[in-house]
């Protein structure tokens, strides 16, 4: 072991405040998950609920389904072409409720469009045009609560570490003991 210089400082330790950083960073992306979700979900469902009293009705056309065919296939959806105006609006919904679809769905489907945004849209089905979102899906929560935990615990692992070494550092030596227990 290298001996310091009358006066030198001990070299600062820099593990732990790294380890803290970035237990916040997961705490914090975790905590951005769980509530980003709930209010994305929050968000949408208050949409569909206005979209299907103030809506204006159009059908739309179903022209292709796709995922849903097994494990890691993805989410169960169906393609929509609809026209409301001059302009005609195309989007991928998922095709049913939470087991997605159990059959072939129908080949139209009503839609409820916002006549000030007309991409935005509540279908017959329950969904609306932001239902495929990364944040709507039921695996963000969870995810977002592990993060969080991870981080958490991370944080109370430096935090508990930091406070018994300041405990430590504070109390006065006890000596080197021996063999036997004995002081040398």
């Amino acid at each position: 072991m290298a001996k310091r210089k009358a006066g030198a400082t001990a070299p600062a330790d820099t593990g732990w405040w790294r380890t803290g950083l970035m237990a916040s960073v997961f705490l914090l992306l975790g905590a951005a998950l769980v509530v980003g979700s709930i209010l994305c979900r929050w968000r949408l469902s208050e949409r569909a609920d206005r979209l299907r009293g103030e809506g204006v009705p159009v059908t739309a056309t179903v022209t292709d389904r796709a995922g849903g065919g097994g494990r890691g296939s993805g989410i169960d959806r169906i393609e929509i072409y609809y026209m409301y105006g001059p302009a005609q609006y195309h989007t991928w919904i998922p095709c049913a409720g939470v087991t997605g679809c159990h059959s072939t769905p129908e080949p139209e489907l009503t839609v409820w469009v916002d006549p000030a945004e007309p991409e935005r849209f509540v279908a017959e089905n329950g969904h609306t045009d932001g239902s495929l979102s990364f944040l709507m899906s039921w695996t963000t929560i969870p995810m977002g609560g592990a993060f969080a935990a991870v981080g958490g615990a991370g944080l109370g692992l430096v935090l508990h570490v930091k406070r018994s070494g300041r405990a430590s550092a504070n109390q006065p030596s006890q000596g080197r003991r021996g063999r036997g227990g004995r002081r040398r």
